[in-house]
């Protein structure tokens, strides 16, 4: 009686036996009622013909996989009239009839399919402890029953694809409840004008800007009041905002080219660095001494032709040393070419010369 009550069975059902495998649990219960009625000819009987085993897919149960072995038992009708002799005991509140899963194990799958969708409701349904595929979720959602015809006063309308960029239908969905009324095959205005006509009391209309659905809202409903849904409000407020932000742009760079053109280049190029405060000052002061100072000692420690020799020059930065005769009024010495890499004959043009004298050195 408590495992009945843990597993919440139906009245008239017993728990056997529990099995705890590696795959889940294993549950053996039984039908314990004294009779059972005919399906056809609605006739109870107590007559046992035989028994025989199903075996069923259940809701998991802390994380386990769940499968019952459900005894069922064959009983005789005693109608002489009625067609069937032998029939098998239906538990309407527990599982259908040929099924090979319980009613709530359906109306759970059922649940998970609507608050997602078909591959995600599969992973969900996977941590939960259900096996099942999105095939048997979405075939679930499409076995309920059509919600009964009702008035619509705030519809709907809008388009979508049976097949990307091919085949598109439409879309009518009840804006109280949020609920699809219908899926039309086409998207055309007289379809969906015709449509409409069965709902005279149509208050309001929220449709996208296509052109059809004007013409089927104005057909088919008159009297109801056209408006462009959230998203179209947002897409036109946002088409309208970059047009407008488009052209302040250009304005702005029109304006500013023509001051430029306007500017003398004297002016343009009349820049002055900017302004370094006293502490800058200082330190960038020390820095310059610094650094001349130690120029004046590496200048002071070697001789001269090991301190302009050819071999202290570095090659790989375009230094280049020629010496040039003893002229009248130029004294034997270097000069000291630094050639441009980014000249335009190929880094031959000279861009720094120096000329030094070692005869006054």
């Amino acid at each position: 009686m408590e495992g009945t009550t843990l597993l919440q069975l139906p009245e008239g059902m017993r728990l056997d036996q529990i099995q705890v495998t590696e795959n889940g649990l294993i549950i053996e219960i039984c039908a314990t009622a004294p009779t059972s009625s005919c399906p056809l000819c609605a006739q109870p009987s107590s007559s046992i013909h035989c028994h025989y085993r199903r075996r069923l897919r259940d809701v998991p149960c802390a994380g386990r996989q769940v499968q019952l072995r459900l005894t069922v038992r064959k009983f005789c009708c005693r109608n002489p009239y009625c067609e069937r002799k032998v029939f098998a005991e239906r538990l309407p509140d527990f599982v259908e009839p040929r099924a090979r899963t319980t009613i709530r194990f359906c109306q759970q799958i059922t649940s998970i399919g609507l608050a997602t969708c078909g591959k995600g409701g599969a992973r969900l349904a996977a941590r939960l402890g259900i096996r099942t595929t999105r095939q048997t979720i979405l075939r679930r959602i499409m076995d309920l029953p059509d919600f009964p015809a009702e008035s619509i006063l705030f519809l709907g309308i809008d388009d979508f694809s049976f097949l990307r960029g091919r085949r598109f239908g439409t879309i009518f969905v009840k804006l109280e409840n949020r609920h699809v009324v219908d899926l039309l095959p086409d998207r055309k205005a007289e379809t969906a004008a015709s449509w409409m006509r069965q709902y005279p009391d149509l208050m309001a209309v929220s449709r996208d800007r296509g052109g059809d659905y004007a013409a089927a809202a104005t057909a088919g409903a008159p009297q109801a009041i056209q408006c462009a849904d959230r998203f179209h409000v947002i897409k036109n407020l946002g088409e309208a905002l970059e047009g407008l932000l488009a052209r302040h742009l250009a304005a702005h760079r029109s304006r500013l080219a023509e001051q430029s053109s306007a500017t003398p280049l004297g002016d343009a190029h009349s820049t002055q660095p900017p302004k370094l405060s006293p502490k800058e000052a200082l330190q960038s002061q020390a820095k310059r001494e610094e650094r001349l100072a130690r120029a004046n000692r590496a200048s002071r420690r070697q001789p001269l032709p090991t301190r302009w020799g050819s071999a202290m020059l570095p090659s790989r930065v375009g230094w280049k040393v020629r010496p040039f005769p003893n002229n009248n009024h130029i004294h034997e010495g270097l000069i000291l070419i630094h050639t441009c890499p980014f000249s335009a004959n190929g880094g031959k043009q000279a861009a720094i010369i120096s000329l030094s004298c070692t005869g006054n050195w």
